[in-house]
């Protein structure tokens, strides 16, 4: 039976949100194409229908994963008042949630330092969601009528990553809560005029 483009299209759209979803869980060199196909629920030979090349997929699927991540961001600090704004992110970013279940978000924190040994598609694409978070998080200051400039920017993000980080290496409970609050409470503090 022949697939119509729109089939072709909703498997390609399967196979990105699954790589999306494993290569935040396990790594970019963390899961094959085989197993990666699998999950998606189609054979391994039918990867080269869809995709030119891994390194295809691996941009393809961060693309997808910095997506849902601002999508979730701007959603969260949409439902506030301006006051509140870069609370907000700082919470939404550093919450349990987001430090126990990789898979669903942000593919920098997840595949950062992968991504900057990868290939360049990967890297580029990255480099545009760094650029596209930086966008979120000073948009978020502007409202809150906190520090505004690139640098108070660059040191949110960079915060919040190594935040996230830290946290999912955490071996109690206690220490993973620790790590989230006071993170939090940094960034807080350092964005106050």
């Amino acid at each position: 039976m022949r697939t119509t483009r729109e089939q072709a299209a909703q498997t390609r759209e399967r196979i990105v949100e699954t790589a999306a979803r494993l290569y935040r869980e396990h790594g970019i060199n963390g899961i094959g194409v085989a197993d990666l196909m699998k999950e998606a629920g189609l054979t391994h030979g039918g990867f080269y229908k869809h995709f030119e090349s891994k390194e295809a997929l691996i941009a393809e699927a961060c693309s997808t994963a910095l997506e849902s991540t601002r999508t979730e961001l701007l959603r969260k600090t949409e439902l506030v008042s301006d006051e509140e704004a870069i609370a907000s992110l700082v919470h939404s970013y550093l919450s349990r949630a987001h430090s126990e279940h990789p898979g669903h978000g942000c593919a920098i924190a997840a595949l950062g330092a992968e991504a900057a040994r990868g290939e360049a598609a990967s890297k580029e694409v990255m480099a545009q969601g760094v650029d596209e978070l930086l966008a979120i998080i000073s948009k978020q200051l502007q409202r809150s009528g906190a520090k505004d400039d690139a640098a108070t920017a660059h040191g949110v993000l960079s915060s919040l990553i190594g935040g996230l980080l830290l946290s999912r290496m955490m071996d109690k409970p206690a220490n993973v809560k620790a790590v989230l609050r006071d993170t939090s409470d940094f960034v807080l503090k350092a964005v106050q005029k």
